[in-house]
Protein backbone atom coordinates (compact mmCIF):
# COMPACT_ATOMS: atom_id res chain seq x y z
CA UNK A 1 0.00 0.00 0.00
CA UNK A 2 1.43 3.59 -1.37
CA UNK A 3 1.66 5.51 1.62
CA UNK A 4 -0.47 8.83 1.74
CA UNK A 5 1.23 12.41 0.75
CA UNK A 6 0.25 14.84 2.99
CA UNK A 7 0.20 18.13 0.89
CA UNK A 8 1.50 20.38 3.50
CA UNK A 9 4.17 18.51 4.74
CA UNK A 10 5.23 17.94 0.89
CA UNK A 11 5.42 21.93 0.95
CA UNK A 12 7.31 22.54 4.12
CA UNK A 13 9.72 19.86 2.54
CA UNK A 14 10.80 21.47 -1.06
CA UNK A 15 10.64 24.81 1.20
CA UNK A 16 13.36 23.06 3.51
CA UNK A 17 15.44 21.95 0.32
CA UNK A 18 14.85 24.99 -1.52
CA UNK A 19 17.72 26.90 -0.24
CA UNK A 20 21.56 27.11 -1.96
CA UNK A 21 23.50 25.94 0.97
CA UNK A 22 21.14 23.00 2.25
CA UNK A 23 21.22 22.03 -1.64
CA UNK A 24 24.69 21.77 -1.41
CA UNK A 25 25.06 19.72 2.20
CA UNK A 26 22.61 17.07 0.65
CA UNK A 27 24.62 16.91 -2.75
CA UNK A 28 27.66 16.29 -0.58
CA UNK A 29 25.72 13.76 1.53
CA UNK A 30 24.61 11.80 -1.09
CA UNK A 31 28.54 10.99 -1.67
CA UNK A 32 29.30 9.64 1.95
CA UNK A 33 28.82 10.65 5.72
CA UNK A 34 30.37 13.77 7.04
CA UNK A 35 31.11 15.99 10.14
CA UNK A 36 30.52 19.91 10.81
CA UNK A 37 34.10 20.38 9.88
CA UNK A 38 33.86 19.00 6.97
CA UNK A 39 31.05 20.86 5.60
CA UNK A 40 32.86 23.96 6.92
CA UNK A 41 35.90 23.41 5.21
CA UNK A 42 34.10 22.19 1.70
CA UNK A 43 31.52 25.21 1.80
CA UNK A 44 33.39 27.83 3.50
CA UNK A 45 31.25 28.98 5.82
CA UNK A 46 31.19 29.35 9.65
CA UNK A 47 30.59 26.44 11.79
CA UNK A 48 27.28 28.13 13.11
CA UNK A 49 26.13 28.25 9.55
CA UNK A 50 26.36 25.10 8.91
CA UNK A 51 24.87 23.83 12.02
CA UNK A 52 21.64 26.03 11.28
CA UNK A 53 21.53 24.44 7.58
CA UNK A 54 21.51 21.10 9.43
CA UNK A 55 19.19 21.54 11.89
CA UNK A 56 16.10 22.59 9.57
CA UNK A 57 17.10 19.84 7.28
CA UNK A 58 17.27 17.33 10.44
CA UNK A 59 13.88 18.81 11.76
CA UNK A 60 12.37 17.99 7.75
CA UNK A 61 13.98 14.47 8.26
CA UNK A 62 15.96 14.59 5.42
CA UNK A 63 19.19 13.87 7.27
CA UNK A 64 20.41 11.82 10.79
CA UNK A 65 23.09 12.25 12.53
CA UNK A 66 25.36 9.17 14.33
CA UNK A 67 28.27 9.54 16.73
CA UNK A 68 31.71 7.57 15.40
CA UNK A 69 34.37 7.75 18.16
CA UNK A 70 34.56 11.56 18.93
CA UNK A 71 33.02 12.96 16.03
CA UNK A 72 29.12 13.28 14.78
CA UNK A 73 28.30 12.10 11.99
CA UNK A 74 25.61 13.23 9.23
CA UNK A 75 24.20 11.12 7.09
CA UNK A 76 21.26 11.20 4.29
CA UNK A 77 17.30 9.90 5.97
CA UNK A 78 16.01 7.80 3.77
CA UNK A 79 12.68 7.55 4.91
CA UNK A 80 9.11 8.60 4.14
CA UNK A 81 8.97 11.89 1.55
CA UNK A 82 12.63 12.86 1.73
CA UNK A 83 14.05 9.91 -0.36
CA UNK A 84 12.70 10.28 -3.63
CA UNK A 85 12.55 14.07 -3.90
CA UNK A 86 16.11 14.30 -2.74
CA UNK A 87 17.65 11.64 -5.27
CA UNK A 88 15.33 13.21 -7.99
CA UNK A 89 16.80 16.66 -7.30
CA UNK A 90 20.60 15.78 -6.41
CA UNK A 91 21.11 13.70 -9.12
CA UNK A 92 20.07 16.66 -11.41
CA UNK A 93 22.21 18.95 -10.16
CA UNK A 94 25.07 16.58 -9.94
CA UNK A 95 24.87 16.45 -14.11
CA UNK A 96 24.26 20.19 -14.37
CA UNK A 97 25.52 22.62 -11.29
CA UNK A 98 29.36 23.73 -11.31
CA UNK A 99 28.83 24.63 -8.03
CA UNK A 100 28.19 21.20 -6.76
CA UNK A 101 31.22 19.81 -9.00
CA UNK A 102 33.30 21.98 -7.19
CA UNK A 103 32.33 20.85 -3.85
CA UNK A 104 32.81 17.71 -5.29
CA UNK A 105 36.21 17.73 -6.14
CA UNK A 106 36.70 20.17 -2.70
CA UNK A 107 35.38 17.39 -1.27
CA UNK A 108 38.00 14.61 -2.77
CA UNK A 109 40.75 17.33 -1.94
CA UNK A 110 40.35 17.34 1.66
CA UNK A 111 39.93 13.84 2.07
CA UNK A 112 42.86 13.63 0.46
CA UNK A 113 45.03 15.89 2.86
CA UNK A 114 42.89 13.66 5.95
CA UNK A 115 44.67 10.71 4.05
CA UNK A 116 48.05 12.20 4.19
CA UNK A 117 47.54 13.72 7.47
CA UNK A 118 46.16 10.10 9.23
CA UNK A 119 49.63 8.41 7.54
CA UNK A 120 52.03 11.41 9.12
CA UNK A 121 50.30 11.32 12.42
CA UNK A 122 50.62 7.09 12.10
CA UNK A 123 53.88 6.93 11.28
CA UNK A 124 54.91 9.87 13.89
CA UNK A 125 52.76 7.88 16.72
CA UNK A 126 51.20 5.05 15.81
CA UNK A 127 54.41 3.11 14.71
CA UNK A 128 56.33 4.47 17.15
CA UNK A 129 54.06 3.08 20.22
CA UNK A 130 56.31 0.03 20.67
CA UNK A 131 56.02 -0.72 17.04
CA UNK A 132 59.25 -1.86 16.49
CA UNK A 133 58.59 -4.57 19.92
CA UNK A 134 55.40 -5.29 18.23
CA UNK A 135 56.51 -5.65 14.40
CA UNK A 136 59.61 -7.90 16.08
CA UNK A 137 57.12 -10.54 17.87
CA UNK A 138 55.09 -10.50 14.76
CA UNK A 139 57.24 -11.20 12.48
CA UNK A 140 58.41 -14.18 14.46
CA UNK A 141 55.45 -15.90 13.68
CA UNK A 142 54.58 -14.42 10.31
CA UNK A 143 58.27 -15.36 8.66
CA UNK A 144 57.67 -18.63 9.81
CA UNK A 145 54.00 -18.83 7.99
CA UNK A 146 55.60 -17.35 5.41
CA UNK A 147 57.98 -20.14 5.09
CA UNK A 148 55.06 -22.44 5.56
CA UNK A 149 53.12 -20.61 2.67
CA UNK A 150 55.80 -20.41 -0.14
CA UNK A 151 57.31 -24.39 0.78
CA UNK A 152 60.64 -25.25 -0.47
CA UNK A 153 60.34 -25.70 -3.83
CA UNK A 154 62.85 -23.50 -6.07
CA UNK A 155 61.05 -20.55 -7.88
CA UNK A 156 62.82 -18.09 -10.73
CA UNK A 157 62.10 -14.95 -10.08
CA UNK A 158 61.02 -12.62 -6.65
CA UNK A 159 59.62 -9.20 -5.78
CA UNK A 160 60.01 -7.68 -2.67
CA UNK A 161 58.60 -4.44 -1.37
CA UNK A 162 58.63 -3.84 2.10
CA UNK A 163 60.04 -0.54 4.25
CA UNK A 164 63.40 -2.53 4.98
CA UNK A 165 66.13 -3.53 3.58
CA UNK A 166 67.24 -7.59 3.09
CA UNK A 167 64.82 -9.60 5.89
CA UNK A 168 62.19 -11.03 3.59
CA UNK A 169 64.97 -11.84 0.75
CA UNK A 170 67.11 -13.65 3.25
CA UNK A 171 64.22 -16.60 4.21
CA UNK A 172 63.87 -17.64 0.27
CA UNK A 173 67.88 -16.97 -0.26
CA UNK A 174 67.92 -20.33 -1.42
CA UNK A 175 65.16 -20.96 -3.22
CA UNK A 176 64.93 -17.91 -5.77
CA UNK A 177 67.52 -17.41 -8.92
CA UNK A 178 66.89 -14.05 -9.21
CA UNK A 179 65.45 -11.42 -7.00
CA UNK A 180 64.27 -7.37 -6.66
CA UNK A 181 63.64 -5.91 -3.55
CA UNK A 182 61.87 -2.46 -3.83
CA UNK A 183 62.01 -0.35 -0.28
CA UNK A 184 58.69 2.15 -0.15
CA UNK A 185 60.37 5.76 0.83
CA UNK A 186 57.22 7.89 -0.24
CA UNK A 187 53.21 6.75 -0.52
CA UNK A 188 53.89 6.22 -3.96
CA UNK A 189 54.80 2.82 -5.51
CA UNK A 190 56.71 2.98 -9.19
CA UNK A 191 57.97 -0.72 -10.13
CA UNK A 192 61.09 -0.41 -12.39
CA UNK A 193 61.48 -3.71 -13.33
CA UNK A 194 61.33 -3.38 -17.10
CA UNK A 195 60.15 -6.72 -18.87
CA UNK A 196 60.51 -8.71 -16.01
CA UNK A 197 58.06 -10.94 -14.62
CA UNK A 198 57.98 -12.74 -10.88
CA UNK A 199 56.99 -15.82 -9.62
CA UNK A 200 56.21 -14.48 -6.00
CA UNK A 201 55.65 -11.28 -4.78
CA UNK A 202 55.61 -10.07 -1.12
CA UNK A 203 53.89 -6.98 -0.09
CA UNK A 204 55.73 -6.79 3.72
CA UNK A 205 53.73 -3.58 6.31
CA UNK A 206 53.64 -1.01 3.58
CA UNK A 207 49.94 -1.21 1.34
CA UNK A 208 48.69 0.83 4.77
CA UNK A 209 51.39 3.45 3.50
CA UNK A 210 50.32 3.73 -0.02
CA UNK A 211 48.38 6.30 -1.36
CA UNK A 212 46.50 4.05 -3.10
CA UNK A 213 46.53 0.34 -2.49
CA UNK A 214 44.48 -0.86 -5.37
CA UNK A 215 46.39 1.13 -7.72
CA UNK A 216 49.73 -0.97 -6.50
CA UNK A 217 47.81 -3.73 -6.29
CA UNK A 218 47.53 -3.28 -10.44
CA UNK A 219 50.42 -2.40 -10.89
CA UNK A 220 51.79 -5.61 -9.13
CA UNK A 221 49.53 -7.51 -10.95
CA UNK A 222 51.00 -6.93 -14.49
CA UNK A 223 54.79 -7.56 -13.04
CA UNK A 224 53.31 -11.30 -11.45
CA UNK A 225 54.08 -14.72 -13.52
CA UNK A 226 50.58 -16.66 -14.75
CA UNK A 227 49.86 -18.58 -11.66
CA UNK A 228 52.29 -16.68 -9.86
CA UNK A 229 51.88 -15.53 -5.97
CA UNK A 230 51.15 -12.31 -3.99
CA UNK A 231 51.72 -12.12 0.12
CA UNK A 232 50.25 -9.22 1.71
CA UNK A 233 51.46 -8.93 5.18
CA UNK A 234 49.76 -5.77 7.12
CA UNK A 235 47.17 -5.14 9.81
CA UNK A 236 43.60 -5.76 10.09
CA UNK A 237 41.23 -3.12 9.18
CA UNK A 238 41.43 -1.05 13.30
CA UNK A 239 40.66 2.33 14.76
CA UNK A 240 43.05 4.45 16.59
CA UNK A 241 41.35 6.78 19.38
CA UNK A 242 43.20 10.07 18.28
CA UNK A 243 42.84 13.46 20.40
CA UNK A 244 43.18 14.83 16.57
CA UNK A 245 39.74 16.39 15.39
CA UNK A 246 40.33 14.95 12.01
CA UNK A 247 41.85 11.57 13.21
CA UNK A 248 39.16 11.11 15.79
CA UNK A 249 38.69 7.17 15.30
CA UNK A 250 41.04 7.10 12.49
CA UNK A 251 40.63 3.61 10.74
CA UNK A 252 43.75 1.74 9.29
CA UNK A 253 44.19 -1.81 8.29
CA UNK A 254 42.60 -3.46 5.78
CA UNK A 255 39.44 -5.46 5.84
CA UNK A 256 38.81 -9.20 4.22
CA UNK A 257 36.44 -8.08 1.90
CA UNK A 258 38.37 -5.00 1.05
CA UNK A 259 41.27 -6.98 0.06
CA UNK A 260 38.95 -9.72 -1.74
CA UNK A 261 37.50 -6.60 -3.85
CA UNK A 262 40.93 -5.04 -4.58
CA UNK A 263 42.13 -8.43 -5.57
CA UNK A 264 39.42 -9.10 -8.18
CA UNK A 265 39.53 -5.93 -9.73
CA UNK A 266 43.16 -6.74 -10.92
CA UNK A 267 42.14 -10.18 -11.76
CA UNK A 268 44.11 -11.63 -8.76
CA UNK A 269 42.02 -14.73 -6.69
CA UNK A 270 42.58 -14.18 -2.77
CA UNK A 271 43.23 -17.98 -1.75
CA UNK A 272 44.38 -18.07 1.92
CA UNK A 273 43.80 -15.77 4.45
CA UNK A 274 46.25 -16.33 8.04
CA UNK A 275 45.25 -14.36 10.85
CA UNK A 276 47.64 -13.51 13.91
CA UNK A 277 46.81 -13.96 17.53
CA UNK A 278 46.28 -9.99 18.63
CA UNK A 279 49.54 -7.72 19.25
CA UNK A 280 49.09 -5.27 22.31
CA UNK A 281 51.05 -1.78 22.57
CA UNK A 282 51.60 0.72 25.42
CA UNK A 283 48.38 1.85 25.31
CA UNK A 284 46.23 -1.20 25.68
CA UNK A 285 45.39 -1.09 21.92
CA UNK A 286 45.36 -4.45 20.27
CA UNK A 287 46.54 -4.73 16.58
CA UNK A 288 45.72 -7.62 14.65
CA UNK A 289 48.17 -9.04 11.74
CA UNK A 290 46.88 -11.31 8.69
CA UNK A 291 48.75 -12.48 5.74
CA UNK A 292 46.43 -12.49 2.33
CA UNK A 293 47.36 -14.78 -0.32
CA UNK A 294 46.48 -14.38 -3.77
CA UNK A 295 47.33 -15.97 -7.14
CA UNK A 296 47.26 -15.06 -10.48
CA UNK A 297 44.71 -17.30 -11.93
CA UNK A 298 46.23 -17.96 -15.34
CA UNK A 299 48.16 -21.44 -16.52
CA UNK A 300 52.14 -20.57 -17.66
CA UNK A 301 52.49 -22.13 -20.90
CA UNK A 302 55.33 -24.55 -19.81
CA UNK A 303 52.67 -26.17 -17.77
CA UNK A 304 50.47 -26.96 -20.44
CA UNK A 305 53.70 -28.22 -22.52
CA UNK A 306 54.53 -30.31 -19.55
CA UNK A 307 51.36 -31.88 -19.36
CA UNK A 308 50.47 -35.26 -21.07
CA UNK A 309 47.54 -34.98 -23.47
CA UNK A 310 46.04 -38.46 -24.64
CA UNK A 311 43.68 -38.71 -27.24
CA UNK A 312 40.91 -41.15 -27.53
Amino acid sequence: MKEIINLDEMIMLLKTIAESSRLRLLALLYHEDLTVSDFTLVLGQSQSHVLQHLHLLYEAQLVERYQKGRSIYFKLYYGRLGKDIVMAVVSALLEHNRVIAHDLARLKDIKKQYRKQEKKYFLQNVVQWDTLRLFSIADLGVENALREIVGDKPFETMLDISRDTGSVLKLFSGLYTYAVEVVLDSDILHLSVENTTFDLVILHWVLYFLESPEVALHEIAGVLRPHGRLLIVDFVRHEVESSHSYLSHMPFGFSDLQIEQWLKNVGLILEKIICFPPLQNENNERLMVKIWLARDPRLLVDDIKDKKVEFA
